[in-house]
């Protein structure tokens, strides 16, 4: 509805005017086999799905994110002590390894990652300096309102009250998530940084092949430390200005809310019972 909206305001003759807009919002303008069947909306087919969207989908993105944010401000270790400390609960299965021990997570243990990963972020990024105070408090502020919209959309039931505190977390993690935009990078912006990076170390070589026999080895040894420097800030401004958060799943969390309201629990659409079927 929000993209039908914004075509309405657009005369005829603009088309290509149209086209670009959407260009520049990442989306892409189209149509499928199903445009143009009797009753059918292509919009309204594809539904959310907890386990894909969320669990396999946004909650791993969000924990590579802060694997990053722990990294930088030396903080994995107290992590890790505090994922080992959990103590058992009904109905939750404690971990048995440290969290950077494990290598593939399941779509079972992500709803299990769920229920305990805010205590244990907050008890990693106690005791802040006076440096780290905000981005620890911005960090733990967007992690937990997403830890909130997740678990709110697991309700087998909503009410207009639920439906609001859903839409109020997810603005709260939108407001908060570039905290952790230095560490989403993708992999073309990789390849791309890769590239620049051995672009520049060619482009370097060739000036310093002529004039390494006028300089001592100390004076090669600082030259060569300069020119790693200036790599490494180009490759991290790079990084910088092309991070972005504008992939699928995260703007698919905006139609949670409106998918409730036209449709119904999202339960009832969820994939999870089909990935347990070829068990049996």
């Amino acid at each position: 509805m929000l993209y039908r909206g914004k075509a309405l305001r657009h005369e005829p003759a603009e088309a290509a005017c149209l086209a670009e807009y959407f260009q520049r919002l990442g989306v892409k303008i189209g149509t499928n086999v199903f445009t143009g069947l009797d009753r059918v909306s292509p919009a309204d087919l594809h539904k959310p799905d907890i386990l894909h969207n969320i669990c396999l989908g946004l909650f791993k993105h969000m924990m590579e994110w802060v694997e990053g944010f722990l990294k930088k401000h030396k903080r994995q270790r107290a992590f890790d002590d505090a994922w080992k400390e959990i103590p058992p609960y009904p109905g939750f299965s404690v971990p048995k390894k440290a969290y950077r021990e494990i290598r593939q997570w399941q779509g079972k243990e992500m709803p299990n990652l769920g229920r305990c990963i805010s205590a244990v972020l907050a008890s990693a990024l106690r005791n802040p300096d006076s440096s780290q105070y905000q981005d620890f408090k911005s960090a733990l502020k967007c992690f937990s309102a997403l830890v909130d919209f997740t678990l709110m959309a697991q309700y087998r039931s909503h009410t207009p009250d639920t439906l609001s505190y859903m839409e109020s977390n997810l603005q709260t993690f939108h407001r908060t998530k570039n905290i952790f935009l230095e560490f989403r990078t993708s992999k073309a912006t990789r390849a791309q940084a890769n590239r620049q990076d051995r672009e520049l170390r060619e482009l370097m070589a060739d000036p310093r092949a002529k004039d390494v026999r006028n300089r001592t080895v100390a004076n090669r040894g600082r030259l060569a430390d300069q020119e790693r420097v200036e790599r490494s800030d180009r490759q991290e401004d790079l990084i910088r200005r092309e991070n972005h958060f504008n992939f699928i799943k995260m703007h698919y969390l905006t139609h949670f809310a409106s998918h409730v309201r036209r449709f119904g629990s999202i339960w009832m659409y969820s994939t999870e019972i089909r990935e347990l079927a070829p068990k049996d």
